[in-house]
C-alpha cells in the first residue's frame, strides 16, 4: 500500500487501516476459536453419547442382537449422511452401523475404513475413548472407544463426526460477529480520523511555519507552534529558538546597514559642513557688517534678521547631520515659528495645499533654536508635500508636563503599514526616487534634544507626533 506523502493524511489513514486490520483480525480469531469451540462440545457429546451407549452395545454383541445395535445406533443421528456411528465385533468386522447401505453387515473394519490406525496405536489403548482428527478428511474427526467386559475385549464403538450438523449456527455466529464488527469500524473509523488529525495537527503547523522561512520577515513572523515536554514539543521550542535567533540576526544585519548608511552620510556630511561653512560665515559677518555701518529701516531690519535666522539654521542642519554637531545655544522664540510660517507659503502656494496652524508660543523655550525650526521646516515640508493639490496640512503646538508636543498632520496618501518602521532610516531602498534624509535628519534631532517621534496612520490621515524636553526656562 503506497501512502501519501503528507503527514496530515499518512497518520490518520494509518490507524484507520490499523483499526480496519485489527477488528478484522480479531473477527477472524473469534471465528475460529468459535469453530474450535463447537468442535471440542460435539466431541465432548459424542463422548458421552459413546459411553452411554457401551452397555447397550456390549449386550447385543454378546447375543448378537443386531436390531438392537443398529436402532440404537441410528437414534442418536436419525440416520444421517452427516456423522457416522459404527460398531465392530471383536474380529473387526462391521457388527451394525447407523449406514448399513454403505457399511454392510460383516464386512471388515480395515476394508471400510481402510485409514484407521493399528491396533497397537495410542488410540486403540484409551479406555475411555478419545476425539482425533482424521487426516484423509478434513471435516471429520474420529472417535474410537473400546468395548470390553472383564479386560476381555468384545468390539468396538467407531464413530466419525463431522461439521455439518452445527455449521448452521457457526454461519450464524460468524454473520453476528461480522456485524457488529462493521458496526464498531464505524463508529471507530471516524474517531480514529479525527485523533489522528488532533495528533498531526502540531506538526503540520510546524511544518507550514518552517515552509514561511526565507519568504518572511523572521521579525514579524508569529507561528503558534506546540512547546512541551513532547517530541513535537521539544522540536517546537527548537525552531522558536532557531526563529528569535534569525529574528535578532535580521535586526543586526539592519542595524549594521543603516550604521554604513550614517558613516556614509556622515562622511558627506562632513565635506558638505566644510564646504558650506566658510561662506555662511562670510555672510553672517557681511550682515553683522551692513548693520554696524548703518542704521537699517524697519523693513529692512526685518529681512536682515530673516536673512540672519535662515543662515543660522543652514549652520544648525549642517550640525545635525553630524553626530558631534554642538547644539545651539540660543533658545527657541516666537520670531523662529514666524520665519517658518514665511518659509513655507511659497510651498504651499506651488502645492496648492491648506495649512491650519493651531498654537503658539508666547515667549523663549529652553530648546536650541536651530535644531527646533530645522526640525518643523522638515516635517511641514514633507507633509505639504505628501498632501499635493487640495490636501490638508494641520500643525498642533503645545506646551505642558514639562515638554513640547508637535503633531503635523496631513490628508494625502497614507504611508503603507509595511513602511511604518522604516521612515526614519535614511536612503530607504523602497523610496528610490527620493534623497531619504529629511525624516532622518528629524530623528537625529529629536534624539540630540533627548526627545521622542513616532509616526501613525489613523483613519487615513498621517500623523507624525513628537514630544521635546523643555529646560529649566521653559518649564518656569
Amino acid at each position: 500500500m503506497i501512502l501519501p506523502a503528507s503527514y496530515r493524511l499518512r497518520l490518520p489513514l494509518s490507524l484507520s487501516v490499523s483499526a480496519i486490520a485489527t477488528a478484522l483480525l480479531m473477527a477472524l480469531a473469534v471465528g475460529l476459536q468459535t469453530l474450535a469451540n463447537l468442535r471440542e462440545d460435539q466431541g465432548r457429546n459424542a463422548l458421552s453419547l459413546g459411553h452411554a451407549m457401551a452397555g447397550v452395545m456390549i449386550q447385543a454383541l454378546r447375543t448378537d442382537d443386531v436390531w438392537l445395535a443398529y436402532s440404537l445406533l441410528r437414534g442418536p443421528e436419525g440416520g444421517g449422511a452427516d456423522s457416522i456411528w459404527i460398531v465392530a465385533d471383536a474380529n473387526g468386522r462391521i457388527f451394525a452401523s447407523n449406514q448399513p447401505r454403505r457399511y454392510r453387515l460383516d464386512q471388515p473394519l480395515r476394508e471400510a475404513l481402510p485409514w484407521l490406525p493399528e491396533e497397537g496405536d495410542a488410540v486403540l489403548g484409551q479406555p475411555t475413548g478419545r476425539v482425533t482428527p482424521v487426516a484423509q478428511d478434513e471435516v471429520r474427526r474420529l472417535l474410537r472407544l473400546p468395548l470390553a467386559v472383564d479386560d476381555s475385549r468384545v468390539g468396538e464403538l467407531v464413530a466419525l463426526l463431522s461439521d455439518a450438523p452445527y455449521l448452521p449456527r457457526f454461519r450464524e455466529i460468524l454473520l453476528g460477529g461480522v456485524l457488529v464488527t462493521v458496526v464498531v469500524l464505524g463508529v471507530l473509523l471516524p474517531l480514529g480520523w479525527l485523533w489522528g488529525r488532533r495528533m498531526v495537527a502540531p506538526l503540520v503547523r510546524l511544518a507550514d511555519c518552517m515552509a514561511r522561512v526565507g519568504r518572511e520577515d523572521p521579525r514579524r513572523m508569529s507561528c503558534a507552534v506546540q512547546v512541551d515536554a513532547s517530541e513535537i514539543g521539544q522540536l517546537g521550542q527548537r525552531f522558536s529558538s532557531m526563529l528569535d535567533a534569525l529574528a535578532e540576526k535580521a535586526e543586526l544585519e539592519r542595524q549594521v546597514v543603516q550604521a554604513e548608511r550614517l558613516a556614509a552620510v556622515g562622511r558627506v556630511a562632513a565635506g558638505v559642513a566644510h564646504e558650506v561653512n566658510n561662506p555662511l560665515a562670510g555672510m553672517l559677518m557681511a550682515i553683522d557688517t551692513y548693520r554696524g555701518t548703518r542704521e537699517p529701516d524697519a523693513q529692512t531690519r526685518q529681512l536682515l534678521d530673516l536673512l540672519d535666522r535662515a543662515l543660522q539654521q543652514i549652520q544648525g542642519t549642517i550640525s545635525a547631520l553630524l553626530v558631534e554637531g554642538r547644539a545651539d545655544t540660543r533658545h527657541l522664540r516666537p520670531e523662529d515659528l514666524d520665519d517658518l510660517a514665511i518659509l513655507l507659503q511659497p510651498r504651499l502656494v506651488r502645492s496648492q495645499a491648506v495649512m491650519v496652524w493651531r498654537g503658539a508660543i508666547a515667549r523663549p523655550l529652553g530648546l536650541p533654536a536651530a535644531p527646533v525650526r530645522q526640525l518643523l521646516l522638515n516635517l511641514l515640508l514633507n507633509a505639504t508635500e505628501a498632501a499635493r493639490a487640495g490636501g490638508l496640512v494641520r500643525l498642533r503646538l503645545a506646551q505642558g508636563e514639562g515638554e513640547l508636543r508637535l503633531h503635523v498632520d496631513n490628508t494625502g496618501e497614507p504611508i503603507p503599514p509595511e513602511r511604518l518602521p522604516h521612515v526614519f532610516e535614511p536612503y530607504s531602498p523602497d523610496r528610490p526616487q527620493e534623497r531619504g534624509l529629511g525624516l532622518w535628519v528629524c530623528y537625529q534631532i529629536v534624539t540630540q534634544l533627548g526627545g521622542h517621534i513616532r509616526a501613525a496612520v489613523e483613519d487615513g490621515v498621517t500623523s507624525l507626533r513628537v514630544a521635546l524636553p523643555l529646560g529649566r526656562e521653559g518649564r518656569e
